[in-house]
């Protein structure tokens, strides 16, 4: 491809890309940014490349379904067996030529009790990648190398690699982009030189001070139509962000997460309950016998009088005691609060009296749902206005969340912090098409939230307008 860069573009702002033609040859894949490693001695082949300590800080970059790895592993030592975890990606490596190049084995391996995650694999099978950057018998502990990888809206990641006395590593190595836990993160297009947290709020702050809004979402064109679901204050605060609702499990807004929680008044909110994540169990009765099965069995007669209606709902907690209704209870299982080992088999379990399993969620599926969207979070308080006509507004103060360990998840499971609050029932239950509706989700109250998270900050989104 040449030379990457131009003269003149290391000049500006650190949020630049410095190599513009290398820039516009991923954008042209369908790139909007660009994750920058400078390569550490140990990054390499033999001990693979260090991206972060844990996978929640790795939602920019797409990978397949968490998985749970048996045996032993060689970076453990002694025979210690402990959890390990992986994720495929779809890895391309990027040629001279401009032809991209897949890594077949390409994955995140992660080590919950080393607190890392790494890329393996991202040399096997692959005779175009440059192995002689990684292999530690050739340059692979030579410092200054340089590792750029460019996630695609279509799921794969473009990678380039550097040695030390190219013109492009030095750029890179001096040119810091915004941080990113070690990476360093690019823009491409439309916003450099801006930080995704400052057009965050620039963006909240126009969306706040709009006041009252007509329930919309996001057409393809960009145009508004009315939205009628239960759901609009989050899909209304989403379409006026330019985020069509499309049901990805990404984040939202330049890698932030934005949650709306509905409270009271914007001027005094209060503790209002947020909903984390919505995943469906990964195993137990309700996977083994299906949903439907799952509410007869343990569901209950609508409590306010709608007939032919089963429900089953309440907030189950660790270490409470059985719901009254349902007389299930929940457990968190293969987690040790004091020390915070991790058994990879562990999951959380809805148990009955009996001690069968009617629902069960895997750490390795928790994992997957949690490091997606939670990196980066903000949350965005939402008062209803329901007559004469259905308008939302969104509050000023918006708590701005990062570092979204999974420890830290599954301590705030464990402290009861995290609680299962389901929504689910069967309406026309006796009849012969009974219609279904599936609603599991994992929430927390408002003021609990920053346990979560490494570092969270409250921002008033009109100060410095």
């Amino acid at each position: 491809m040449g030379s990457h860069l131009d003269d003149g573009s290391a000049a500006g702002s650190d949020r630049v890309f410095p190599l513009t033609s290398l820039g516009r040859r991923l954008a042209d894949l369908g790139a909007r940014e660009v994750l920058v490693k400078r390569l550490a001695p140990n990054d390499n082949s033999k001990n693979q490349i260090y991206l972060a300590g844990d996978v929640s800080a790795l939602g920019k970059i797409p990978s397949g379904e968490v998985e749970t790895v048996s045996g032993t592993s060689a970076k453990q030592g002694r025979g210690k067996r402990g959890p390990i975890f992986r994720a495929k990606m779809d890895l391309q490596w990027l040629m001279p030529s401009g032809e991209l190049v897949r890594a077949p084995h390409a994955k995140l391996i992660m080590y919950p009790q080393y607190s890392e995650v790494r890329l393996s694999g991202f040399l096997r099978s692959c005779p175009a990648a440059p192995s002689g950057l990684f292999d530690i018998g050739r340059h692979g502990r030579a410092p200054g190398r340089v590792l750029v990888l460019a996630p695609l809206e279509d799921g794969r990641t473009v990678a380039v690699a550097f040695p030390p006395e190219s013109e492009e590593a030095r750029a890179l190595r001096t040119h810091d982009g915004e941080p990113y836990g070690v990476l360093h993160r690019f823009e491409l297009r439309g916003t450099q030189g801006s930080s995704s947290q400052s057009l965050l709020i620039s963006r909240l702050r126009h969306i706040h001070l709009a006041g009252w809004l007509d329930p919309v979402y996001l057409e393809a064109d960009g145009s508004f139509s009315p939205c009628t679901g239960t759901n609009c204050g989050g899909v209304t605060l989403e379409s006026h962000l330019g985020i069509r609702a499309n049901g990805k499990s990404e984040p939202d807004f330049h890698g932030w997460e934005v949650k709306q929680h509905g409270v009271f008044s914007i001027a005094r909110p209060r503790v209002s309950r947020i909903t984390l994540m919505t995943p469906e169990p990964s195993g137990g009765f309700y996977v083994d016998q299906g949903a439907e099965l799952f509410v007869r069995k343990w569901g209950y007669p609508d409590r306010t009088g709608r007939q032919d209606r089963l429900n089953f709902g309440g907030v189950y907690r660790s270490g409470a005691q059985p719901h009254g209704l349902t007389g299930l209870r929940l457990m968190l299982r293969g987690y040790d609060a004091d020390s915070g080992v991790i058994d990879a088999s562990g999951g959380v379990q809805l148990l009955d009296s009996t001690d069968e399993v009617a629902a069960e969620w895997s750490f390795s599926k928790l994992m997957d749902h949690w490091r997606k969207k939670h990196a980066q979070a903000a949350y965005v308080p939402s008062q209803i206005q329901r007559k004469p006509d259905i308008r939302y507004r969104y509050g000023k103060d918006v708590l701005l969340a990062e570092g979204a360990k999974f420890k830290l998840l599954l301590r705030a499971f464990a402290d009861g912090v995290v609680y299962y609050d389901p929504g689910m029932k069967i309406e026309q239950a006796g009849s012969k098409r009974p219609q279904l509706k599936r609603r599991s989700q994992f929430r927390v109250d408002s003021r609990r939230i920053s346990g979560l998270y490494e570092k969270t900050r409250l921002v008033d989104v009109t100060e410095g307008a």
